[in-house]
């Protein structure tokens, strides 16, 4: 990455996932492309990025698309280097494309076989569908086996909460140096995801983890140049973004700018990110065919984990904007585990619902740790006292009383969504799935 000159934090991270490529002989060209991964743009109806990698430069990368199995367009590639690796990341946004339809797509270079597949865009008006949740995945047999899960239970997409492959060990600390960092696992984890994020989109933000030392101000170059996200996100925070899939509105925060457990890149955004929040929540409860508000961030609002316990900084930032505007459900990672609330308003569960409960979920909002995608399981929950950490990263004992479902089992989360019915009755339901497929949890939330 070229120097950068004196500037403020959000112009450094705006910038970083322009990085220039250094072409190397071109013997490179015949090897083939791998990693492939889509991922919405800000209208699933009409947008999608395809996103690749090669072990190094190559000639004429490009990408032919056209409706189910006719090819023909093509798309302009751009192609970016990132730290410590030689391999180029290369991306290809598209528009003007039809809902609900099923398109091929090749993608290829110079002298190599090109690698093929197919996406559906998102359905013009509500209809069912299910996406999968989660996350602190890594690069391991639990998460090649999750992934296995995931392309078994066929979500349209999957909303992925950070910590993806833990190429900086150190998560957002930087103890350790370059002894903490191996920035080939990205091409590994890519190369495991590739047999579901090929046809259904991987939506990912950031965690601790992603806070990567060396790579940029914040750490986040070397996410942003391996993903190409929706371009509607906070000023100055490419990492941040909305979408809207059917009925429902989902909305992709950074945790790390509110988190009082690692202030790394804490208030990076000032107030800018609650704004932001709060005009797009909004937008999605002015809208009629919107039934529910998804919200995905990293660090845990409410969790009885006792390794990172809950965040009271996101609790104070957002819990109030949550609670305004009816947020369903917020879905976060780090502690390594699985866990549901209760329905919670103004700090408290508003009502009980144990496993096969049926949820309004106008009366509060349900959190959701969905952290058990792969990596090491924290076996240290469902206590009847955990801890909140307050402002100066301070551990403050609090009674859990708020918590309905915990599990110490790897797990992904899959919720189907289904329009209203003829009485006016959306739902969304929760099915938590152990790595053999064992249900773990099930809920149902109604609006």
């Amino acid at each position: 990455m070229p120097s950068l000159p004196s500037t403020t934090r959000r112009t450094v991270l705006a910038g970083a996932a322009a990085s220039p490529i250094l072409w190397v002989p071109p013997a490179a060209a015949a090897l083939r492309p791998q990693g492939v991964h889509l991922a919405f743009g800000a209208d699933p109806r009409h947008q999608m990025a395809v996103s690749w990698s090669t072990p190094s430069s190559v000639r004429r990368p490009r990408l032919e698309v056209g409706p189910d199995r006719g090819l023909g367009q093509l798309v302009d590639v751009e192609s970016r280097s990132s730290k410590d690796v030689r391999t180029v990341y290369h991306h290809a946004r598209l528009a003007h494309l039809e809902p609900d339809t099923t398109y091929r797509y090749r993608v290829s270079h110079a002298g190599s076989a090109p690698a093929e597949g197919t996406f559906r865009t998102a359905p013009a008006r509500p209809r069912a569908f299910r996406f999968a949740a989660f996350g602190d995945m890594g690069v391991n047999a639990a998460a090649a086996a999750h992934v296995a899960l995931i392309r078994e239970q066929q979500p349209d997409f999957s909303f992925v909460v950070g910590d993806l492959c833990y190429a900086d060990s150190s998560g957002g600390t930087g103890a350790g140096g370059d002894e903490t960092q191996d920035f080939a696992l990205w091409d590994r984890w890519l190369r495991q995801i590739q047999p579901s994020a090929r046809s259904a989109p991987w939506m990912t933000t950031v965690g601790n983890h992603e806070m990567e030392a060396g790579n940029g101000e914040l750490g986040y170059a070397g996410y942003l140049d391996r993903f190409a996200l929706p371009r509607n996100g906070v000023h100055g925070s490419p990492v941040t973004y909305s979408f809207v899939y059917g009925n429902v509105g989902f909305v992709a925060l950074d945790g790390n700018d509110a988190s009082y457990e690692i202030a790394r890149n804490a208030d990076y955004l000032g107030a800018a990110q609650d704004r932001w929040l709060v005009r797009r929540l909004e937008a999605m409860r002015a809208r009629p065919d919107l039934d529910f508000i998804v919200v995905g961030f990293h660090n845990c609002m409410y969790c009885t984990n006792l390794v990172h316990g809950s965040d009271g900084g996101h609790r104070d930032r957002w819990e109030g904007i949550f609670d305004r505007f009816g947020v369903d459900l917020v879905v976060n990672g780090h502690n390594h585990c699985y866990e549901r609330t209760h329905p919670v308003r103004g700090g408290e569960a508003v009502a009980e619902a144990p496993r096969g409960a049926v949820v309004d979920s106008a009366r509060g909002t349900t959190y959701l740790t969905a952290g058990g995608a792969g990596q090491a399981v924290y076996p240290v929950g469902g206590q009847p006292l955990s801890y909140v950490t307050i402002e100066g990263g301070v551990r403050v004992p609090e009674p859990t009383t708020w918590s309905s479902v915990t599990s110490a089992q790897h797990s992904i989360a899959f919720l189907d969504v289904t329009p209203r019915d003829r009485h006016g009755v959306a739902r969304m339901r929760l099915v938590a799935r152990a790595t053999d497929g064992t249900v773990l949890d099930r809920v149902t939330l109604r609006r």
